[in-house]
């Protein structure tokens, strides 16, 4: 931003210089001369009006950044102290749990110590009313144990349920604390890149753009309908193409419903022949089990390399700057802990980048 602003002031004496210097000597040169300085001047002034609106937009992208980042920032410690307070009350109950079933057990051995005593009591008496009232007080006393031990099974069934819920909380809260930290450090990173950008990369960077709006306009019906999914990842562009419409389960043979998809993708990519493209494939955690493919490597690979054979069916586009790799279950977007979440998983990137990156 220092170099930027020195040469914006370099800019700016030169032009003031050739404007006031022209003139004045205009009769020592001639009319070809002449010509070439006010030609150097209208030069010199169109670089300074762009080195200025480079400038502008520079900032107004790092005033969005920073309140990007302020409000993640705020919205993981709203949940973080949510999760928080939701541990501690569950705790709370599980102590009380805990002290109920101690009280009940210590009225109940009282309960039972009383009748064992009235027992020895009766004991000693022979007659058939006092043997009467042993056998009953002997049922009641059965009947007081069996109450108690169905207590004590309710009770700690009820703790084993909290303290199940408890750990599927603290893992919860571990996972979107996890996922909320991952964020916080790209939008950091991707902050850090947009500081050293220099104006070339920045040039670059406004060619991605217009590549992914015009991604966006030709694939409209495919994004609202979630077959296709765009999105920019520090300096990369990357197209993700949706599991349903481009291969049947343990299949990387193509759909047929991906091709017109892919045929748009392929036309834009031919307007920017200056970029790489990767394509990336990706599976879930289930298991391959038969069939043509050894792991999800073979598998992910084998789609990766599908897709990458349809797009260059386009002969003008150059084979040299495409490449094709498999990641198995490795590379996941989400927790495989669902059957949304694997099916989020399950998919083809095409990964955009562009010729100059600030890695």
């Amino acid at each position: 931003m220092k170099n930027k602003y020195a040469l914006t002031g370099l800019l700016a004496t030169t032009v003031l210089l050739l404007s006031v210097s022209i003139p004045a000597g205009a009769g020592m040169f001639g009319p070809s001369e002449n010509e070439k300085c006010m030609n150097e001047k209208v030069a010199l002034e169109m670089k300074l009006k762009y080195c200025y609106k480079d400038k502008i937009t520079a900032e107004n992208e790092l005033d969005a950044l920073k309140r990007q980042y302020r409000n993640e920032t705020t919205n993981l410690k709203s949940k973080i102290q949510e999760l928080d307070s939701r541990i501690e009350n569950l705790t709370k109950e599980l102590e009380l749990c805990r002290n109920k079933s101690k009280e009940d057990g210590d009225l109940a051995a009282k309960r039972i110590d009383e009748l064992e005593k009235t027992i020895a009591i009766l004991k000693q008496s022979s007659s058939s009313k006092e043997q009467d009232l042993l056998q009953k007080l002997k049922e009641q006393q059965d009947r007081y144990e069996s109450e108690l031990a169905k207590t004590r099974k309710d009770l700690q069934e009820e703790r084993d349920r909290y303290m199940k819920e408890l750990a599927e909380l603290k893992k919860l809260s571990d996972d979107k604390i996890a996922g909320l930290q991952r964020i916080l450090d790209n939008l950091n990173a991707e902050l850090s890149s947009l500081k050293k950008l220099t104006k070339e990369q920045k040039d670059e960077l406004e060619r991605l753009v217009s590549q992914e709006n015009e991604l966006a306009k030709q694939l409209e019906q495919e994004i609202k309908n979630g077959e296709i999914r765009l999105k920019k990842f520090h300096d990369k562009l990357i197209i993700n193409i949706d599991n349903r419409i481009s291969f049947d389960s343990g299949s990387a043979e193509l759909k047929s419903e991906v091709f017109k998809a892919l045929d748009k993708i392929g036309r834009i990519l031919e307007n920017y022949p200056e970029n790489r493209i990767m394509v990336e494939g990706h599976t879930d955690t289930d298991k391959i089990t038969g069939g043509k493919f050894r792991d999800n490597w073979d598998l992910s690979t084998e789609r990766a390399l599908a897709v990458l054979r349809n797009i260059l069916k386009n002969k003008n586009l150059d084979k040299a700057r495409f490449a094709a790799a498999g990641y198995g279950e490795f590379n996941p977007i989400v927790p495989n802990d669902s059957a949304e979440n694997k099916a989020l998983n399950r998919r083809v990137d095409i990964v955009v980048i562009p010729r100059i990156t600030n890695k």
